[in-house]
């Protein structure tokens, strides 16, 4: 009886394992890492969005990577202006464009 104990409890715990990294949402560091440091991304992995703020001096062209759907249209964005974007796709990176 306690075999049978601790292989179901082992098995749950592998379940529970295998299931917690895919609720994790990536860091915004490591997401946005293709763009310069003044630009920040607020990723909202429940709404499957992107808030992406420059705070750059110049104005940039950023396009959001999306898997399982096309990439998003360049995006402009100037000096200390933000841009939210909600996607079709899962949202993995933003990008120079």
């Amino acid at each position: 009886m306690k075999k049978i104990k601790a292989a179901t409890t082992a098995a749950t715990l592998a379940v529970i394992a295998v299931g917690m990294p895919m609720a994790v949402a990536a860091p915004a560091s490591a997401a946005s890492s293709a763009v310069a440091k003044c630009v920040t991304a607020t990723w909202y992995p429940s709404k499957n969005a992107v808030n992406i703020y420059n705070g750059c001096a110049n104005t940039i062209k950023v396009q959001v990577d999306e898997r399982w759907w096309w990439d998003s249209d360049c995006i402009t964005i100037k000096p200390k202006k933000s841009h939210y974007y909600k996607g079709t796709g899962t949202l993995r990176s933003i990008k120079y464009c």
